[in-house]
């Protein structure tokens, strides 16, 4: 049976507008903070993404089996799952609350979706940590709590940026040292609030309650915490060291684990639903596979490989983002493009050209995506370098990273269905080329931002080896820094739009250091 959901996400939940982010010192007025998100629908296209409540939808689909004449058990509880090893059906026991009645029934397949209970995989040992320790409460607010209302209306060319007051259907984020605080739009009318932490920075007992919460609010993030005073939550959730992984969710044996029951990613940049459709299409792949007898071992071992690792790759880019929330607002700027531009270059075709289905089909791109994972590997370590750096010269006002970043919407080329395996090695090839510039472009900022006098080593037009940025002076000639692995290419398509909307943070700046500013210009022009 396959639901059709389009025109009911259309009719029952929220168009979204992306995600924004607001930097910078939280004790200053919001329109002063950094901002970086989208300023119109249009620009983002937003006929797929949703802003769903949870509850709602799960009430729905509830609806829908039964009027597909699909049986459910409810008020039970499932005491064992007994898995045969053979071609005979598993044994499961579910206990009725209400009744106490027992019943036990016979599948051909087991899913276990039963969240963190995790069952199957507590019985079989597949439990994985990831060492990401991390921690979230978060509460729904039975009113409109928009970001919009946290800045006064006389401030009007703060609320012309993004016309309409449109910035409530974005996924919005308060970030600071350690930690962002989410304000999420739900169609039933409540507002969902989040606070998201790293345990090294802030310990999670000092937020765990509401009244905790609000507390920890009022000190880190004050203009929300007034705004929201004096209303009451209708409920309160929590969650320690949310994130976690496995060894194993799918099984030649006929059984799977999905969404929170096999593994959960980090909440940063809302991977979470992807991980979920994921894994739930995977499931339906393999469950049809084996109803055809075409099922194999080579099948569920692809869809362990790339479902897990896929996880753990989203897991640990987004882990390596807590180190610099709360520092540079350009270097939390560039890492968040190079993340989304990252994914929608390599695993987004693969998605949405079913490729990921077909083991066959994957190893055509095998080679072609080891040079992808290379260059990550030294932007990501780029990153770190830059967080670490105690100068921070650059920020910015207002990114509209569609708007204002042509370069970015020839990623969304990405973002199309039905291609041939010779398109999507077509469009690697071209991803992989505005990556490396993209790379080398992040180099010449972080050195603007921490190094200006660095700059002086490069004469235009730059052309760099992109595998081997670092802010390591040292290691510069040794890896080859200055021989290229291309032919040189113009900067400027990434350049010159990042160079318009960055600025130095004070004037002070520019006239203690005239000639390393006009060297950066020159480097950048």
């Amino acid at each position: 049976i396959k639901v059709d959901l389009k025109d009911y996400f259309n009719q029952h939940h929220l168009q979204k507008l992306g995600l924004r982010f607001f930097l910078g010192n939280s004790h200053k007025a919001l329109n002063d903070r950094p901002e970086i998100g989208v300023a119109s629908f249009k620009l983002f296209n937003s006929k797929f993404t949703y802003h769903m409540d949870r509850g709602l939808l799960e009430n729905d689909l509830r609806e829908f089996n039964l009027e597909a004449g699909i049986d459910l058990l409810e008020h039970g509880s499932v005491q064992s799952i007994n898995l045969n090893d053979s071609k005979d059906c598993h044994s499961i026991i579910c206990k009725q609350l209400d009744t106490k009645e027992i019943h036990t029934f016979k599948a051909r397949w087991v899913v276990d979706a039963m969240g963190r209970r995790r069952f199957l995989q507590k019985k079989l040992g597949l439990e994985k940590s990831n060492f990401q320790d991390r921690s979230a409460v978060w509460f729904r607010i039975n009113e409109r709590v928009d970001v919009s209302d946290l800045v006064p209306l006389i401030n009007s060319q703060w609320h012309n940026r993004v016309p309409n007051n449109i910035r409530y259907y974005s996924a919005n984020h308060l970030v600071g040292e350690g930690y962002w605080v989410w304000l999420i739009p739900l169609p039933s009318g409540y507002t969902s609030i989040g606070i998201v932490t790293s345990d090294t920075v802030h310990n999670f007992k000092e937020y765990s309650t509401y009244e905790k919460a609000c507390n920890w609010l009022q000190k880190y993030e004050p203009i929300l915490a007034e705004q929201i005073k004096d209303r009451q939550p209708a409920d309160f959730m929590k969650m320690p060291k949310y994130s976690y992984s496995s060894t194993q969710v799918f099984s030649f044996n006929r059984w799977t684990c999905v969404g929170e029951a096999g593994a959960f990613p980090d909440p940063l940049y809302s991977p979470g639903t992807d991980m979920i459709a994921l894994g739930n299409t995977l499931t339906t792949e393999l469950i049809k596979l084996d109803l055809s007898g075409k099922l194999n071992q080579k099948m569920v071992d692809h869809a362990n490989r790339f479902y897990l690792k896929t996880n753990d790759n989203v897991t640990t880019s987004i882990g390596g983002s807590y180190q610099l929330l709360g520092k540079s607002p350009v270097l939390f700027l560039m890492q968040y493009i190079w993340k989304a531009m990252f994914s929608w270059a390599t695993v987004t075709p693969l998605i949405f050209n079913s490729v990921f289905l077909d083991p066959d089909r994957m190893e055509k791109f095998d080679g072609v995506l080891e040079e992808f994972s290379s260059l990550a590997h030294q932007v990501e370590q780029l990153f770190k370098e830059w967080s670490n750096k105690p100068t921070h010269r650059l920020s910015f006002e207002f990114i509209d990273y569609l708007g204002m970043l042509p370069f970015v919407n020839q990623f969304r080329s990405n973002l199309f269905f039905k291609k041939t395996d010779l398109q999507l090695i077509d469009d690697y090839i071209a991803n992989l080329k505005i990556l490396e510039e993209l790379a080398q472009v992040i180099f010449l900022l972080a050195l603007e931002d921490t190094m200006p006098n660095k700059l002086t080593m490069f004469s235009e037009p730059v052309w760099l080896n992109a595998w081997a940025i670092s802010l390591d002076v040292d290691t510069w000639e040794g890896n080859g820094l200055f021989k290229p692995k291309s032919q040189p290419r113009d900067l400027h398509r990434v350049m010159k739009p990042l160079k318009d909307n960055i600025q130095l943070i004070s004037n002070q700046s520019v006239s203690k250091s005239n000639q390393k500013i006009y060297a950066v210009n020159t480097v950048m022009a």
